[in-house]
């Protein structure tokens, strides 16, 4: 079986970049923390940045490419986003690719599965990475889980999945009644009940990895986001992690 290893340099409001290394290729998934946070945390654990062969950006919110620039003085490898992210990626030294939503066979033996995901008005994905027997996905900055993510994310080995809320402390916390009604809406934010309910839902189609991502530093904690899923989930045969706002845990499965 082929090797899957992760690495969350930071996921939420303050930034988001993950490693993913599946089988022999080596990828960055958006580009929202630093240089010398990613090449400290990679040198940690014997990588280095000029493996990286491809970068794959979710959607041009700041949070998720504002290190594009300083990543890609120091890589050499395309950067893979939307047309709509381009514009805000113009200035990278990087070469910049447009992927369609759709199944491509992105690096010999890599196949990447790139599709919608509501949130915001703005054009964001999600990606499923597939390598030899092993499948990876990401889906963060969802509103709402829907019918057609569900059968993207069937089977998967490991699932990067938005627990952004707890509804309750959202509900009485610091937010404007405007602001909460954008994050509860349909293309705001994926909840902790609704991210339990996915992880229960794909826990009987085979997947027994989980990461929380994208938690709130005002309106969750992790203790919540991850009591919530279990008390959801029914199989105990699966682990959960939650990713930190800053972190460099490397993850094997």
């Amino acid at each position: 079986m082929s090797s899957v290893s992760i690495i969350p340099f930071g996921s939420g409001s303050t930034g988001n970049s993950f490693y993913l290394e599946i089988g022999d290729h080596s990828l960055l998934i958006d580009l929202g923390i630093g240089y010398r946070k990613l090449r400290d945390a990679l040198e940690k654990y014997g990588r280095d940045l000029s493996q990286i062969e491809g970068v794959f950006l979710t959607h041009g919110h700041y949070d998720h490419i504002k290190a594009a620039k300083a990543v890609c003085n120091h890589i050499d490898c395309p950067v893979y986003a939307d047309q709509s992210v381009m514009y805000s990626i113009r200035n990278i030294s990087a070469e910049r690719k447009i992927l369609p939503m759709g199944n491509f066979e992105v690096f010999p033996g890599l196949t990447v599965t790139k599709f919608p995901v509501p949130h915001d008005f703005v054009q964001t994905s999600g990606y499923v990475f597939s390598c030899a027997d092993r499948k990876v996905a990401y889906v963060t900055d969802c509103g709402k889980m829907n019918d057609m993510l569900l059968r993207q994310l069937e089977g998967c080995d490991v699932v990067i999945l938005e627990s952004n809320h707890d509804v309750e402390m959202l509900k009485h916390g610091p937010y404007p009644k405007q602001l909460q009604a954008r994050i509860l809406s349909r293309y705001g934010h994926m909840s902790n009940v609704e991210c339990a309910e996915t992880i229960e839902t794909l826990s009987k189609t085979g997947t027994r990895h989980f990461l929380l991502a994208h938690l709130s530093l005002q309106n969750n904690t992790p203790e919540i986001a991850l009591q919530t899923a279990r008390d959801i989930l029914e199989n105990d045969d699966v682990s959960i992690y939650v990713c930190p706002a800053q972190g460099d845990d490397l993850l094997e499965y």
